[in-house]
């Protein structure tokens, strides 16, 4: 009897251990399985993110965008370059931008005529704009040629801007090459198209140094996106509505 306890003792014991064993390896796939399921939930939420910077706001990007930087306009170098309004005038707006950049473009074409006909012609707003050619040899082409039109023919540089934006083809398919630009230059009156092809020849490595160094400036604003503004303490990243501009443009010139 007693040697028939002990061989059931020690089956039982047996059976104890295995069932132990088999719980365990279970509990170890279950925290498997449920860190594996954590993953890919987080791997959804990682590419709906990505998904919605894609989709939002309107800019072309040339990395990821973090917090909000600390910015102010005074930080802002706007001597000698090109601009539109009151030099005097009591709010300015640095616009950084790229011949290329479709969402410049839209800004350009939709929004800035509003702000000028709101802010500039009433002596309220400077609108300075700043190189951040980004793009492709093409659009630093365009920075030359727009840094001799400013410099040859500074009341003709609006005239000269629209243009530019109203021809906008695909990036770097050529439209911008210099041959080209300066064919577009010839039809705007008032413009000696062949000086500006000769001071681009002549100061090359002048203008690159300044595009360069706007470009540079934006970056250590915090700016990695066109187009890009800051007026006041506030930094406006894309092609935003005109109430975006308008709000942050009224709340400068109540404090002026």
């Amino acid at each position: 009897m007693a040697e028939n306890k002990t061989k059931k003792e020690d089956l039982f014991s047996k059976l104890n251990s295995k069932q132990g064993f088999s719980l365990g390896i279970g509990a170890a796939i279950l925290i498997v399985l449920v860190f594996l399921a954590f993953l890919a939930l987080d791997g959804k939420n990682i590419s709906i993110s990505k998904n919605a910077d894609q989709n939002s706001p309107d800019t072309t990007t040339t990395s990821a965008q973090g917090a909000q930087p600390n910015v102010d306009i005074s930080q802002v170098d706007t001597k000698g370059e090109p601009f539109i309004g009151n030099v005097n005038a009591p709010v300015t707006m640095a616009y950084w931008f790229d011949y290329q950049c479709p969402y410049c473009k839209k800004f350009e074409t939709e929004t800035l005529p509003d702000l000028i006909n709101k802010y500039v012609n009433t002596g309220k707003l400077k609108v300075v704009f700043k190189d951040f050619q980004f793009l492709g040899p093409d659009s630093q082409t365009a920075g030359a040629a727009a840094e001799a039109v400013w410099e040859l023919y500074p009341t003709k540089f609006m005239d000269w801007q629209t243009a530019m934006f109203n021809a906008q083809g695909e990036e770097n398919s050529g439209y911008d090459s210099k041959d080209n630009i300066i064919k577009l230059t010839k039809t705007i009156p008032g413009i000696d198209a062949d000086k500006v092809s000769a001071l681009m020849d002549q100061k090359k490595t002048a203008i690159q140094a300044e595009l360069d160094g706007d470009k540079t400036e934006g970056t250590n604003l915090g700016i990695n996106s066109t187009p890009a503004f800051i007026v006041g303490k506030q930094l406006i990243s894309g092609a935003e509505p005109a109430s975006s501009f308008e709000q942050a443009i009224d709340g400068e010139l109540k404090n002026k």
